[in-house]
């Protein structure tokens, strides 16, 4: 049996947390939200838009502004515009193009809010766990986003909506559109925006920057490597999206009499937690590409590796791990 206190240890770690741990964190969240009009899609409603109105909860929002409505566009249904669509959008690799046999389904990722980059989604999904359980209070908690790019810039568009201060730190030498554009969303760019030495690759520098500010209790590290939430928002969210466009594809193929079966699942990641879709589509296509085939549905990914981690995070730094997954079986009922 567990001992409670290493349970609690791996909850505040990773945010496993599946129960309210502070009530009067969550309490002034609650205030906060309400006086400012915030309502807080699931993961559900944004794995299954159809499950809400879009008018409703969206209405005259600009998607590429901080509104608080865009939250109820961080899935995989909107067009360029931030209109609902019925499936993802998605263009069919043809055989003629690509030289391979079966066809290659490419599904867009710039058509999410504010960022059009869906790492707005994966910080949401790290983000939101962390304050409906009251584990981040935005009364007293700095929410600081380490990354390359993307996920910073998610980051800080989720929390600057969701009424919390955020804090970006990625490399001095990326691109100075990166630059421009959170120099926009951030209230106070020279403390909120964090320059760290080198590029792309420079990654420990970054989780350097992260272990000084982590001395101050104010300041909450949301790192996407360890964060259980990125896992968990694209196994559900992304990886229903996915198979619901491979369905209606292979709808379509079947009208011309050619039957079609979900073979692969590739995706270029920086976190990984992409690959919780794949997670996903295996467990639902992989049991009949056992029977047929003798062998599962490959999940791979182009992964740049990166070692370098906060000090909590270094002995298991990632959610897929085996015993990252049974935990979530077991206490999250997937």
């Amino acid at each position: 049996m567990t001992d409670p206190a290493t349970t609690d240890a791996l909850e505040n770690q990773f945010g496993l947390a599946d129960r309210v741990v502070n009530e009067e964190a969550l309490a002034n969240s609650i205030q906060r939200f309400r006086e400012q009009g915030i309502t807080l899609p699931t993961f559900a409603q944004l794995a299954d838009p159809s499950t809400f109105d879009h008018d409703e909860k969206v209405g005259d929002a600009d998607p590429q502004g901080p509104d608080a409505r865009n939250l109820w566009r961080c899935h995989w249904y909107n067009d360029l515009q931030g209109n609902r669509v019925d499936v993802p959008e998605h263009v069919v690799l043809p055989s003629t193009l690509t030289g391979v046999a079966s066809p290659i389904i490419v599904v867009f990722g710039d058509r999410f809010p504010m960022i059009t980059a869906h790492k707005v989604l994966a910080a949401y999904s790290c983000f939101a766990p962390r304050v409906v359980t009251g584990q981040f209070d935005p009364t007293v908690h700095r929410a600081v986003w380490p990354s390359t790019g993307n996920y910073a810039r998610g980051g800080i568009a989720i929390s600057k909506i969701m009424a919390s201060r955020g804090v970006a730190i990625l490399p001095e030498g990326m691109s100075q559109e990166r630059f421009d554009w959170l120099d926009e969303w951030c209230a106070n760019p020279e403390e909120d925006v964090i320059k760290t030495h080198g590029t792309e690759s420079n990654v420990k520098e970054i989780y350097d920057a992260c272990n000084e500010l982590d001395k101050d209790p104010g300041n909450f590290i949301l790192n996407q490597f360890s964060e259980f939430g990125n896992h968990l928002g694209h196994y559900n969210v992304t990886g229903r999206a996915l198979g619901h466009v491979f369905e209606t594809v292979r709808a379509e193929y079947g009208l011309v009499g050619r039957e079609l079966e979900l073979a692969a699942f590739t995706s270029a990641t920086g976190s990984a937690g992409t690959i919780a879709a794949g997670d996903r589509l295996k467990e639902e296509y992989g049991a009949k590409i056992v029977a047929d085939r003798g062998a599962r549905m490959p999940n791979n990914a182009r992964e740049r590796l990166r070692r370098a981690q906060h000090p909590r995070h270094r002995r298991q730094a990632h959610p897929t791990d085996p015993q990252h997954r049974e935990h979530r079986r077991r206490r999250w009922h997937l």
